[in-house]
C-alpha cells in the first residue's frame, strides 16, 4: 500500500503481516503527532515506512534511483482542505503513479471536498490513460453526527477488479467526463472550473 497524506495513520492498520505500507507526508509535525498521539502506525502488522517530503518529488526520486514501489494500491488522501496540492492531480502526476503501480493495481483518490468537485478531474485523467474508474461513496446515517460522508474514485487498468461482487454493491459508475473541465496538466489546472 502506498499512501499520500499521513493524517493520523489509520490506513496503516489495513497493512497485513508480510506487507508494506509506505506513506508520503510533507509535514514532519504530522508524523510526530501520528506517532505520539495515535497508535495506528505502531499497531500495523505490516512494515510501515513514512517518507517525509513532497510525495510527487519523493516518487520521482525513487524512480530516478530505479526503485519503483510496485504498489497494489496507491491512495491519494490529500485533497480535503480548501487548499489542495494541484500538482498531485495532473496528467504528469498520474503518469508517475502508474510507473509505481503493479499492472493490476489501483489508484484510489479521496475526492471528498466541501468546496471543490474533484470527480471530473479524476475522471478526465482516467479517460486520458484508458483506465477504468468507479466511485465508492458511503453515506452514514444522520444520527451519527460525528461521521462524515466519504467519496473515493478507484482508477485501474484492471476492469475485472471493479466488477467483483465484494466491490460491486458499493460502486457506481462516474458520469461521463466533461470537456468543460480540461485535462489537468502541470501547465494547466483551474480550480475555478471545479468550484461547487
Amino acid at each position: 500500500i502506498g499512501l499520500v497524506g499521513l493524517g493520523t495513520g489509520t490506513v496503516a492498520i489495513y497493512g497485513q503481516r508480510g506487507g508494506t505500507v509506505r506513506i508520503y507526508e510533507i509535514d514532519p509535525r504530522v508524523e510526530h503527532l501520528a506517532r505520539t498521539r495515535f497508535s495506528y502506525l505502531a499497531q500495523s502488522a505490516a512494515d510501515v515506512t513514512v517518507v517525509i517530503g513532497d510525495a510527487r518529488l519523493s516518487l520521482e526520486r525513487e524512480l530516478a534511483r530505479h526503485e519503483p514501489q510496485q504498489f497494489d494500491v496507491l491512495a491519494l488522501d490529500a485533497f480535503s482542505s480548501d487548499s489542495i496540492p494541484i500538482h498531485l492531480l495532473t496528467m504528469e502526476a498520474v503518469q508517475l503513479y502508474l510507473q509505481h503501480l503493479k499492472p493490476d493495481g489501483v489508484i484510489a483518490v479521496h475526492t471528498s471536498n466541501r468546496y471543490l468537485n474533484l470527480e471530473p478531474v479524476v475522471e478526465n485523467l482516467a479517460r486520458h490513460f484508458g483506465l477504468a474508474a468507479a466511485i465508492v461513496s458511503d453515506d452514514p446515517p444522520s444520527t451519527s453526527w460525528w461521521l462524515f460522508r466519504s467519496t473515493w474514485i478507484l482508477v485501474t487498468k484492471n476492469k475485472a477488479l471493479l466488477s467483483r461482487p465484494s466491490l460491486e454493491a458499493a460502486i457506481f459508475d462516474p458520469e461521463s467526463p466533461t470537456d468543460e473541465i480540461g485535462l489537468w496538466t502541470d501547465d494547466h489546472a483551474s480550480l475555478y472550473e471545479i468550484l461547487k
